[in-house]
């Protein structure tokens, strides 16, 4: 079964011409001595911002580099450097200078989100749930980030946890992208298919862009023996992702149960173009073969879904049948 996906990190970076304006905020103004360094900050700050968005990257992180040795507590100025790492996909060192700017100030919930959000596309979300957890303490009636918490808790076999935070995320905006998906997730790990159900259903009324709310409403379905209704939501799936290799399995499946051999074939050979490694879809490529009466293609599909499992099991893979991925 494949993970919960988490939402693709963004970093805002200083837009041209509003940078003062957000460099002053986070800077801060004040009438001492140490004003005209802050204004001398801003400025190198702000430069920085203009190198960043225009491309030239080497020269903003000269800039930075050389601002922060003279100004090593200025939160602007670390932002920015976080921004152009992040940039660059230098991970480790953003995540260094997000953690730097969170110490000089603990309240910034913006930071620590972007923190949270950079662990999680990494797909580290034990480390994500810490900051995520502050986050919704300091923030409790932002819904999103009620629902990252519940996403970081279900990608960590929390599932309880993971619960009840989405549902706080539903409490505060009901129409929020995937909290019904993510809801349904954690009641279908929980074993509740007839809960699971009515969350991606819902999810799909609200966002009828969610592939994988077809998908797994479609798996449910195929799994009660409703084919009609598994077919359309697996179709669904595959229009809206047709490189997802397990939603042509799945439909092929569904076309198997309603005896359209013809179109089950080419669910399962187009499942295995995607994935070579989803080997069910050999033995139900066969099945399909043989039903079809083509008896001696389902022979040659059920000899190479034997060799390759025998061959899982010899790797030391656990003879699984399947990989999800796509």
């Amino acid at each position: 079964m494949r993970g919960v996906r988490f939402l693709r990190f963004i970093a805002s970076t200083v837009q041209p011409r509003v940078g003062t304006a957000l460099l002053a905020l986070a800077l801060g103004f004040c009438t001492s001595a140490q004003s005209l360094l802050s204004q001398t900050a801003e400025q190198t700050g702000e430069q920085a911002a203009r190198k960043i968005d225009s491309g030239d990257l080497n020269a903003a992180r000269s800039l930075l580099i050389s601002a922060l040795k003279l100004y090593p507590r200025s939160i602007a100025l670390h932002k920015l450097l976080a921004t152009l790492e992040f940039k660059e996909q230098h991970f480790g060192p953003m995540r260094s200078e997000l953690l730097r700017t969170l110490e000089l100030d603990p309240a910034d919930t913006e930071t620590r989100l972007n923190l949270a959000m950079l662990e999680s596309s990494l797909r580290h979300y034990a480390q994500a749930v810490p900051h995520l957890q502050e986050y919704t303490r300091l923030r409790p009636a932002d819904a999103q980030g009620h629902l990252l918490l519940g996403r970081a808790y279900l990608n960590t076999n929390q599932t309880l946890v993971a619960e009840k935070e989405i549902q706080k995320a539903l409490t505060l905006d009901p129409r929020l992208p995937m909290a019904h998906h993510d809801l349904g997730f954690a009641e279908m790990t929980l074993g509740r298919n007839d809960a699971a159900l009515e969350e991606f259903r819902k999810e799909i009324e609200v966002n009828p862009s969610s592939e994988d709310a077809y998908f797994r409403a479609g798996v449910i379905e195929l799994e009660r023996d409703h084919v009609a209704q598994a077919e359309a939501l697996l179709r669904q799936a595959v229009a809206l992702d047709s490189r997802n290799a397990s939603a042509h399995f799945e439909l092929g499946r569904s076309y198997v149960k309603g005896r359209k051999f013809e179109a089950a074939q080419d669910e399962f050979r187009q499942a295995l173009s995607l994935n070579s490694r989803l080997i069910r879809a050999h033995y139900g490529l066969a099945q399909a073969l043989r039903a079809a009466g083509k008896t001696a293609e389902a022979q040659r599909e059920l000899e190479l879904f034997a060799q390759l499992m025998a061959r899982n099991r010899s790797s030391g893979s656990g003879g699984s049948a399947s990989n999800d991925s796509q």
